[in-house]
């Protein structure tokens, strides 16, 4: 009937099939094209989210800094400074640092004790190791919530008393240097100090030992 129907319309069964064929190749051939177009826009837009990911540099660690350039430009956001090593003669600039807790100054060729330190009331550790200074300020007991204070290799012969002001002091190195005498009776005072490391010379070698004061 259908082949009839046709025939009556001047349309061969060939013609109708080749027409229908066509048809469908050309709808198959337009979906691929939209399938690879997607393909394509999609692996765009993930390489340029990619590229993205690689131009945004990584954020530092809130609070902490290795240079007091860049400490300085953010005076209020700095909590940790690190200036282990960098050469430096003398220091300027801690007191802007209203928040800082910790201070890292160890390895220098500093030869005083940086008086800005002693303003710095809200400080908790400081690292002067390594450090010729020699002596320490009597200012030092200023520092009322220093928790940990390392004098390690500094020169020092001995303390001011004036250390048993520091009522937060944990821990305190004094190795490697050439004691004579240490204020005793007011580190036994301070309630918080749980150790004392103090070094012994023979032959020109020092041997770090660490003490409870309390004992």
């Amino acid at each position: 009937m259908r082949v009839s129907i046709l025939v009556c319309l001047g349309i061969s069964l060939a013609t109708f099939v080749s027409a229908v064929s066509a048809q469908q190749a050309d709808r198959k051939q337009s979906q691929q094209g939209t399938k690879v177009s997607d393909t394509s826009a999609a692996s765009s837009d993930s390489l340029n989210s990619r590229n993205r990911r690689l131009r945004t540099p990584r954020p530092a660690r809130p609070g902490i800094f290795t240079s007091l350039d860049s400490a300085k430009t953010m005076p209020d956001s700095v909590i940790v400074l690190n200036l282990r090593g960098k050469s430096l003669g003398s220091i300027q600039g801690l007191t802007a640092f209203k928040n800082l807790k910790v201070l890292d100054l160890s390895g220098n060729g500093l030869k005083a004790f940086p008086p800005e330190i002693l303003a710095l009331t809200q400080i908790n550790a400081v690292d002067l190791s390594d450090n010729p200074i020699g002596s320490v300020p009597n200012e030092i007991g200023n520092l009322a919530s220093l928790s940990r204070l390392s004098l390690r290799n500094t020169g020092i012969t001995t303390l001011p008393p004036t250390i048993g002001r520091c009522k937060a002091l944990s821990a305190l190195d004094v190795s490697r240097n050439p004691l004579a005498t240490l204020p005793i009776k007011e580190l036994n005072l301070l309630p918080s100090l749980r150790s004392v490391t103090i070094a012994g010379y023979k032959e020109g070698q020092p041997t770090d030992t660490t003490t409870d004061p309390k004992q």
